[in-house]
């Protein structure tokens, strides 16, 4: 995205007319709720209310040089809107959606994201490789070895000052400084799959090893 795109974005957030909310829809199937929300504002003439419907995509390249666009916050989409008795009414009760985040329950309303808060989920980060750094020290070494006469490529499997289980911090992205529990890990790809919490419910991030750092050495 050029910069001139990213300026163009970062103004239809901040001039968006409501407040910013979050809403839980089931992972997997954000699209089509965000299409039923689109919809559903419509046949209920709701545009006056409810300005903006939107999930946070960002670009991703795997290892073998593939585009690809990925939703960066799985199982949430984003809203912007006047919180009127029956915008929220509507919203909440589109098919798909689960609820609101930041809602106590019992009939209580919830409470907007913060400007900052929106820019950081909303606005792309740089462009993310997946499963291939471009490090010295991230980057597998390849050696040969013979199998039954053939020559194979064998990757180095890399290594973590953290195990499965443990307290960890982020260190880099949009979810740097926050804490999560390894659940998984992967030696031969350098990645570690990182549980954290997010709007009130834990959330699963793909994280590589440099990443991440044990909150022991932190």
């Amino acid at each position: 995205m050029s910069n001139i795109d990213l300026k163009q974005l970062e103004d239809e957030i901040l001039s968006a007319k409501g407040q910013w909310f979050v809403v839980n829809s089931q992972t997997g199937h954000e699209d089509k709720v965000l299409a039923d929300l689109q919809q559903k504002i419509k046949s209920s003439n709701l545009e006056n209310e409810v300005f903006d419907v939107r999930i946070s995509k960002g670009s991703t390249t795997t290892k073998t040089g593939r585009q690809t666009v990925k939703n960066r916050f799985p199982g949430y989409i984003f809203i912007n809107m006047i919180m009127s008795e029956k915008a929220w009414f509507i919203v909440r009760n589109t098919p798909g959606v689960t609820g609101f985040i930041g809602s106590s329950g019992r009939g209580a309303k919830p409470f907007p994201l913060a400007t900052e808060e929106v820019l950081r989920m909303l606005m792309p980060e740089e462009e993310i490789v997946e499963l291939d750094i471009d490090t010295n020290e991230a980057k597998a070494e390849v050696k040969t070895e013979k199998v039954k006469g053939e020559a194979v490529a064998k990757k180095e499997l890399k290594t973590a000052s953290f195990e499965v289980g443990e307290l960890v911090v982020i260190k880099d992205g949009i979810h740097a400084g926050e804490e999560g529990i390894v659940k998984e890990m992967d030696y031969s790809k350098g990645v570690a799959l990182v549980s954290i919490e997010m709007f009130g419910r834990y959330t699963t991030l793909e994280m590589f090893f440099e990443n991440v750092e044990s909150i022991k050495e932190y």
